[in-house]
């Protein structure tokens, strides 16, 4: 939001939500126009029998004009790598693919995102389009791009199949690219909670985790525009309700379509209010330095930056705290008390509260401190230099 109080908030993307809504892809694509369809996918997908489950969908030659899928592509690498996402541009090129459909997680969704950037902007190579460690492409530098594209999320985690942004790791440089670019998001998002039954329930807890700090990262803006801050607030409390219940029991259906609902929505409300998001900056460079999931560092991080930074949420205090319950404190102990919340429903889902299971050497904390200074999200708040060694040392548990 500017000092006027101008804002714009970009959603483009059709949801279309409910167990079941798979099996409109087919009719959805022939909608849009598309006619040769290329599948965007992991070897984890494979493995648990979803992207056949997909492709049956495309087998049926006797409905006329039926959209064809011409190419499966399932070796997209943990945090979206550019020479993963390059090898799956070549492929699409190669197989005539008119349309995409990306099936999965967040690295998964974020490079379907940038391969149809790439064939909008005809380049052989995605580093043509990560110059700079945050960009930003508007319209008329960008335009409708005519690409087909329909994401079917996995996860009830990143949200990334509506938002026109996507995170990117580059292999030579080591670090990871924002990208925003109008158009770039999916033109139709299918929620279908049978689509996460499958994931299991440690998983389904750090990607829920990611899910409620793009939210709180949101409430914790003081300036949030009112459009991101309903979807913000609204998803927290659904994730809040939903999230143990589905880690509980991975066939809860609503539950997992209520998660699957609220990421959506955390996530684009988090693109469409960017700002000061210190939790994200010290996860980016966790995942750089260490290639740590995402929601897993979201997760561990969160409550460590509010005890460390309680002044920094200070002035947002009585929101955080109407959704945890908690009232009646001075805004400082009100951050604190969030925190302890946060931790015991960490507890209650069994989600590791450090690092120490992944042994990262303190030999390595120079590097995590210099890639969390240098993140990107640095540019919006320059997280001072003790806090990041505070935080850092919490969570390594050095």
């Amino acid at each position: 939001m500017s000092n006027t109080g101008a804002f714009q908030y970009w959603q483009r993307s059709m949801i279309q939500a409910g167990p079941g809504t798979v099996l409109r892809l087919p009719s959805l694509f022939s909608s849009l126009g598309g006619k040769r369809v290329a599948l965007i996918s992991d070897p984890g997908l494979v493995q648990a029998g979803l992207v056949d489950k997909i492709s049956r969908l495309f087998t049926d030659e006797a409905l006329p004009g039926a959209p064809k899928l011409v190419a499966v592509i399932t070796d997209t690498a943990p945090d979206a790598e550019s020479g993963s996402v390059n090898r799956a541009l070549q492929q699409v090129r190669a197989s005539a693919a008119d349309s995409i459909l990306a099936v999965g997680g967040g690295s998964v969704l974020d490079s379907a995102k940038l391969i149809k950037l790439a064939m909008y902007k005809q380049v052989s190579d995605v580093q043509e389009l990560m110059k700079l460690p945050l960009q930003m492409l508007k319209w008329p530098e960008v335009s409708a791009m005519g690409i087909p594209h329909i994401a079917v999320p996995t996860t009830a985690g990143t949200g990334a199949e509506i938002t026109n942004g996507a995170v990117i790791y580059n292999q030579e440089l080591g670090i990871k690219h924002l990208i925003f670019a109008d158009y770039m998001e999916a033109d139709i998002a299918v929620l279908d909670a049978h689509m996460s039954t499958g994931l299991p329930p440690h998983l389904t807890a750090a990607t829920g985790m990611d899910a409620l700090t793009h939210a709180l990262e949101v409430i914790a803006h003081p300036r949030a525009n009112d459009f991101a801050l309903a979807h913000a607030m609204t998803s927290a409390k659904i994730i809040l309700d939903n999230l143990p219940k589905a880690v509980a029991n991975g066939n809860d259906l609503m539950a997992r379509q209520h998660m699957l609902n609220a990421s959506a929505m955390a996530c684009n409300s988090l693109q469409a209010d960017m700002g000061p998001f210190p939790v994200h900056n010290f996860s980016h460079a966790f995942g750089s330095v260490f290639h740590i999931h995402h929601g897993e560092a979201n997760a561990v991080l969160l409550p460590a930056v509010l005890e460390v930074m309680p002044e920094f949420y200070a002035p947002v205090a009585d929101r955080l705290g109407e959704l945890f319950g908690l009232s009646n404190e001075d805004p400082r102990s009100l951050v604190l008390s969030v925190a302890v919340k946060i931790r015991e429903l960490l507890e209650l889902l069994g989600h590791p509260q450090n690092f120490s299971r992944h042994n990262l050497l303190e030999s390595k904390q120079g590097d995590i401190v210099q890639a969390i200074a240098q993140d990107t999200l640095s540019a919006f708040y320059p997280l001072p230099a003790e806090a990041i060694t505070a935080v850092v040392r919490r969570v390594c548990v050095w």
